[in-house]
This record gives C-alpha cells, sequence and structure tokens, in this order.
C-alpha cells in the first residue's frame, strides 16, 4: 500500500525501543533456579518476549497448558502441578518487578532516533502489552515518561494488540486521525494491530524475531534493520 507522510511515531516497548530480554530473562531463570528447575539461555527464549512472562515460562517448561491432570508437563520425567505453576510465576514477576532496569538499555541507534524526533518536533509514543505495572516505573527510570506524548500499557484498554484499540487510544491520546501515525513492532501481532488500526506499520528486525517467525508475511509497510533506518523512512515519506 503507499504510505502517506506520518506525524506521529509509535514504538512498541520490549524489543523495539527498549532490549528488555536480560532483565527478563534474569527474573526467570532465578526463579527456575530456586525451583530447582533447569535454567534458559537469553538467546533461546528471548523470542518469547512478546508474550510476556508466562509466555517465557512456558516456553522454559515447554508447556502452554495444563493437561487432563491439571498438571504442566516440562520434560519427559517431570510434572509441575498447577498451583505449583502459578506460584512459579508469581516469583518470577515480582522478581523481574525488583529488577526493571539492571540490565535494560535501549537498542543501538535508538537514542539517537529519539533525539532526533524531538529535535524535529514529531511526537512519539509507546504501546504495549505490557502493564502499567511495569511500563510506568520502567519508563520513568529511563526517563521516557517525560519525554513521550503518550503511553498505552496492556491495561490501560479493556482489549490488547493484536487488537487495534490500544493504538486507536494512543492516536486519540495524540489528538491525531490513526491514518497520520506509524507503528513499529517487532511482533506479527504488532502489524496486525496497526493495520486493523489503519496505521503504516514497520517490523522491527533488530527485535525480538524467533527462528519461526517470518517477518516478510505481516503484511508491514517496510522494516527497519535497525533503529537508525526510520531516520530514512521518514525523509522518504515525509517530503
Amino acid at each position: 500500500m503507499s504510505v502517506r507522510p506520518v506525524d506521529a511515531v509509535l514504538f512498541d516497548l520490549d524489543g523495539t525501543l527498549l532490549d528488555t530480554a536480560p532483565d527478563l530473562v534474569f527474573a526467570l531463570n532465578r526463579a527456575l533456579a530456586e525451583a530447582g528447575l533447569p535454567t534458559c539461555e537469553l538467546e533461546a527464549v528471548k523470542h518469547c518476549v512478546s508474550g510476556g512472562l508466562r509466555a517465557m515460562l512456558d516456553f522454559a517448561l515447554a508447556a502452554t497448558a495444563p493437561d487432563t491432570d491439571g498438571l504442566f508437563c516440562a520434560r519427559p520425567d517431570f510434572r509441575l502441578p498447577a498451583e505449583d505453576y502459578e506460584r512459579l510465576l508469581q516469583r518470577t514477576l515480582s522478581l523481574y518487578g525488583m529488577n526493571l532496569t539492571e540490565r535494560t538499555s535501549y537498542f543501538v541507534g535508538m537514542e539517537e532516533v529519539l533525539a532526533a524526533l524531538d529535535a524535529l518536533g514529531l511526537p512519539w509514543g509507546i504501546v504495549t502489552n505490557k502493564t502499567r505495572r511495569f511500563t510506568d516505573p520502567l519508563t520513568a527510570a529511563l526517563n521516557l515518561t517525560a519525554r513521550t506524548v503518550c503511553i498505552v500499557s496492556g491495561d490501560t484498554t479493556p482489549e490488547r494488540k493484536p487488537h487495534p484499540l490500544p493504538l486507536l487510544e494512543a492516536s486519540r491520546l495524540l489528538g491525531l486521525e490513526p491514518g497520520r501515525c506509524v507503528f513499529i513492532g517487532d511482533a506479527a501481532k504488532d502489524m496486525e494491530a496497526g493495520r486493523r488500526a489503519g496505521m503504516a506499520t514497520l517490523a522491527a528486525l533488530y527485535g525480538y524475531i524467533g527462528p519461526d517467525d517470518e517477518p516478510h508475511t505481516w503484511g508491514a509497510d517496510g522494516a527497519l534493520a535497525q533503529p537508525l533506518d526510520l531516520l530514512d523512512w521518514l525523509n522518504g515519506v515525509n517530503v
């Protein structure tokens, strides 16, 4: 589709604006270790970050749902009762809340991108499925809250991405028609949400792309190999 000039930029948070995987995996591995369970390598599990800590834990346990006995099956010789699974999940969430910014950083070039957007007077915002419990202290600690025009978390609206409602809420807060915004994310559900909202979409190929992901099938209007590519894309459409 042809892309019209844009008046605002919206970013997904984890895997797009910030490299949060190191803190998320730290929390996961510490909880697993406390429970006497095998831990995961960062590179092996970070593609699950888009699904949140529950998806990461499910991957670590090689389970996505309880079986008919109400038990979570991790390995052939291991069965985790559902109540222990929930306890493990809550411990992981708690550990993450205590370590939100110890290892988190901007992706290389992202700070320059944000500075350029600020210099251009081009407003930008954040739309994430991360709940406010974690989004608010994380963005505050990295001095993002005062700089961005809007932050829409996973519990800001009744729906989460891939539903378009969070993006429509962001455009409302920006005071712009959705078609005047571009949304950048590193997951298929980000591109789906953006399309359904009527926004231009860009796939962040530098983010948490899984081995089975096929970004070229996501229907995005473009792709960014690195954050700085956004400035070239904006120069191309805002002419």
